[in-house]
């Protein structure tokens, strides 16, 4: 038989499924699939070999190869970035390499702008007599924590200074130089709030970064003008080697100054910001500086020098060629016109922002203005053009108690109920908390005169409060509201839904920072037993705190309060 015949005998001879077998077994030969076996070129390889070199895992040539130092790199990749260490080389391997380069590049960048920040810094702190010794004893830096110190007394009979002591402790216990130098920043400022300069001075020492020292210098003057002491306030401004932060010092002191109804004073200091704006080459910064000045003096009345001072930084913001600086200082100069009751002007500027963003401060300070000016129909006009509804409802309230106090409370009631109506739309949830907090407050000082019932709907309007912080805050103050207005029974009973979002705080922290704004708060209206029950509370809370970072802020904080309240004798 010849041969052939004798297979087709064999086959036909075969099971239909043997068959069937058989020929996949021909057509598909059972192979693991190796992709060191891909074509001698491949478009996607050679990508992923040039992500490779630029990451810095191939040292190979990026020719479209796949060989076994690519399959290493890839791998190598793969299990530094928790990925599957698949081998494989196709476009997602490509993207994720060619991204992780982008973001690590721009880090890089970041971190050489951060250092060349710190030496520029550095070496203006060192040129000057008055600052050098705050930066060239790195050792002092090294002060390590007492963990065998005993703070009971402190917490028994607390004063400023011990608390400060046992924060600077805390702090210096921290482990992470950011955070650390964070609450070291919070401490010297409550230090120079006290009147302790020196130990204020100390604590900048413990700052390791340069530019966090320029900072704590602006931020030492600062607190020197709030704790009424302008002249010294002058003297630390004086001495910041950095114009900006100089005048950054200058421009909050004035504010300060203004506020506390020293107008003469906040004149010359605004006059100084302005000599000292040559010395400032970034034109956005030198308008944002200018526009404080300019505000104080259109409250003192300088008409004249203010407008003059406007047309100056007119010409610096329009000549601005950065499209978004120009658009930034235009902002300034709009919200300057504002303050400067001149919303009109302010509102006319607008066509030259076609960023919404932009436009928004504009019509919150053209709004504020209008409102100031007796025109609530106006305001309410440029209120309802904020395209961002969480600023509309805030500035709506701003309008609704200016209504008010000008004699208008139905006025006010209704544009309280439309900012309510636009705080129920807004998404952020902690801005939406805010409007709620701002609407409640504003209810219980437009409803709560002479009839206590009407303290329900800002009750109500606090529960809708999402953050605990705020919401216990604000039915504290609710609460104290109602008791002032005669009202016992309905005080107890907020007093208990006070306590229950207090509970739900869950930072120490937070709670010691609120219980201190109570007392504050308290004290400004004189209501000077609660002042002191308030900060006794946040006292008890901050001695339990054992986290270092919590406890340096939270003791700063309180010692800040304590400062205020040590001028007057516990009831």
């Amino acid at each position: 038989m010849p041969l052939f015949l004798f297979i087709l005998a064999i086959l036909l001879a075969m099971p239909t499924g043997d068959a069937v077998a058989a020929r996949a077994r021909d057509e598909l030969p059972a192979v693991t699939f190796n992709p060191l076996e891909l074509p001698s070129f491949n478009e996607v390889v050679q990508r992923v070999q040039r992500a490779l070199i630029e990451a810095g895992y191939y040292k190979g040539a990026a020719d479209g190869t796949f060989n076994e130092q690519t399959d290493k790199a890839i791998r190598l990749y793969q299990r530094r970035e928790g990925l599957p260490q698949t081998g494989i080389a196709d476009e997602a391997l490509a993207i994720h390499i060619e991204t992780s380069a982008k973001v690590q590049s721009l880090l890089k960048q970041l971190q050489r702008q951060r250092l060349s920040k710190m030496d520029e810094a550095r070496a203006a702190l060192l040129a000057r007599p008055e600052t050098r010794d705050l930066v060239s004893d790195p050792e002092h830096r090294q002060k390590r924590a007492r963990p065998e110190r005993d703070a009971s007394e402190c917490f028994g009979n607390p004063t400023p200074k011990c608390l400060l002591d046992e924060a600077s402790q805390s702090a210096i216990a921290i482990f992470k130089n950011e955070l650390r130098d964070w609450a070291l920043g919070e401490i010297l400022v409550s230090e120079a709030k006290a009147g302790l300069v020196s130990e204020a001075m100390n604590t900048v020492r413990l700052i390791g970064d340069p530019r966090l020292v320029m900072v704590a210098l602006r931020d030492i003057a600062t607190a020197q003008a709030s704790a009424g002491r302008p002249v010294e306030a002058l003297a630390a401004a004086d001495i910041i080697p950095d114009a900006a932060k100089r005048l950054e010092a200058l421009a909050a002191i004035a504010d300060i100054q203004a506020k506390k109804g020293d107008l003469e004073g906040a004149l010359s200091t605004a006059q100084l910001l302005l000599d000292g704006l040559a010395e400032i080459d970034d034109s956005l910064k030198r308008v944002s500086l200018a526009t404080g000045a300019i505000s104080i003096l259109a409250q003192a009345g300088k008409t004249a020098a203010a407008e003059k001072e406007l047309a100056k930084i007119k010409v610096i913001a329009q000549a601005e060629e950065n499209t978004s600086h120009r658009s930034a200082a235009l902002r300034h100069l709009a919200s300057a016109l504002a303050e400067s009751d001149k919303p009109g002007q302010a509102l006319a500027l607008l066509k030259d922002l076609p960023d919404v963003s932009e436009r928004t401060p504009v019509l919150v300070s053209a709004a504020a203005a209008q409102a100031r000016a007796g025109h609530p129909e106006q305001a309410i006009l440029t209120a309802q053009t904020i395209e961002a509804v969480r600023y509309r409802a805030v500035v709506l309230t701003r309008i609704a108690l200016a209504q008010t106090k000008a004699g208008d409370r139905t006025g006010g009631r209704q544009t309280l109920e439309t900012a309510l109506l636009a705080a129920s739309t807004i998404k952020r949830p902690f801005a939406k908390a805010y409007a709620y907090e701002r609407i409640a407050l504003a209810l219980m000082e437009i409803d709560g005169h002479g009839d206590a019932r009407n303290f329900d709907q800002a009750i109500d309007t606090a529960a809708l409060i999402s953050d605990d912080r705020l919401r216990a805050q604000t039915l504290w103050t609710l609460a104290t509201g109602q008791r002032m207005a005669g009202d016992g029974p309905g005080a107890d009973e907020t007093m208990a839904l006070a306590e229950t979002a207090t509970a739900e705080i869950k930072s120490p922290f937070t709670r010691v920072w609120m219980f201190s704004e109570i007392a504050l708060t308290h004290l400004s209206a004189s209501r000077i037993q609660s002042a002191w029950a308030a900060f006794n509370r946040a006292l008890a809370i901050a001695e339990g705190i054992d986290e270092a970072w919590a406890r340096a802020r939270g003791l700063a904080r309180l010692a800040a309060a304590l400062s205020e309240l040590s001028e007057y004798v516990e009831k």
